[in-house]
């Protein structure tokens, strides 16, 4: 039995990533088990999947705990530490992203046999305009691992969609395979597993920690913990000084409270904070911001 944890974001469609591939194992003989955590996650924070697939019947109903594949579909999360807890020395990393992203991966102390890489966000913008990177990462699965044929992962894709956002997710589908990178490094296999929560010990003593509450916003207290939902972001709002109007429309209109005014009267958002949903461009009555895609803003 194989055991893959899926990584991604919010409105990304991690899970639906998990239960089309899924399909296409079972498309091709074999057995699959798939679910998903849910919790409080919002559109753009980080979400997880666990899929198992094996020549014989799956008893095992656990979280996948020490997987041998990991499938990341935001790059911004190949910079999270706990994205490679437990996995298994060997084992292959397909990510969405490009080749600087290699190094990222490899700063960690894990040690994969093969990475894999394909600019999924950039594919899904040219097709789409969004970034729900699935379909494209499941072509990129299929490329780096040559465990499911692409004639199956076709399959579970037109089961899960239909009309002209079918015909966009095959073309995702092919491109996600077609355009995938594959690096290749000397890694011996490692069944090491780390200490589990649960089989530590713990004493009925001990005090639970200090609740600490999420808050998306800047402007809080100390009680709460502050997420810094600019790493949810792939579109980032820019102003353009000469058109801007300095009316602060933009900062009425703002969720998340992050645009203020700075010295010289613009109102510019803290990109820590932002979230790039657009509502600022959308309301900006001088039409002075615009959206545009992060990797072009770097």
């Amino acid at each position: 039995m194989s055991e893959m944890r899926l990584h991604g974001r919010g409105g990304q469609g991690t899970v639906m990533a998990a239960q089309m591939l899924a399909g296409a194992f079972v498309e091709g003989g074999k057995y699959a088990s798939v679910f998903p955590t849910y919790g409080i996650e919002r559109r753009g924070s980080a979400v997880l999947a666990f899929a198992r697939f094996s020549d014989e019947p799956i008893r095992e109903k656990t979280r996948v705990y020490y997987p041998e594949y990991l499938l990341v579909l935001d790059p911004s999360l190949l910079s999270k530490s706990d994205i490679y807890n437990g996995f298994i020395g060997g084992g292959t990393i397909i990510c969405c992203g490009t080749e600087k992203d290699v190094e990222t991966i490899r700063r960690f102390p894990v040690r994969p046999s093969r990475i894999a890489v394909v600019d999924g966000i950039r594919i899904t913008v040219e097709l789409t305009g969004t970034n729900i990177t699935n379909v494209v990462m499941l072509g990129a699965f299929a490329r780096a691992t040559g465990l499911v044929p692409l004639e199956y992962l076709r399959t579970s894709v037109k089961e899960a969609f239909h009309g002209r956002i079918l015909e966009k997710n095959l073309e995702a589908l092919q491109r996600g395979y077609n355009e995938t990178k594959v690096f290749d490094f000397e890694a011996e296999r490692s069944d090491v597993r780390q200490e589990m929560v649960f089989e530590k010990e713990k004493y009925a003593c001990e005090a639970p920690p200090e609740t600490a509450y999420e808050a998306a916003w800047t402007l809080t207290n100390d009680r709460y913990l502050i997420i810094r939902t600019g790493e949810w972001r792939f579109k980032r709002p820019v102003v353009d000084r000469d058109g801007c109007k300095k009316c602060g429309w933009c900062q009425i209109y703002c969720p998340t409270h992050c645009i203020h005014q700075g010295e010289a009267g613009y109102y510019l958002p803290d990109l820590e904070y932002c979230k790039g949903c657009g509502i600022c461009a959308n309301e900006c009555p001088a039409m002075a911001i615009q959206m545009k895609l992060e990797e072009d803003c770097k």
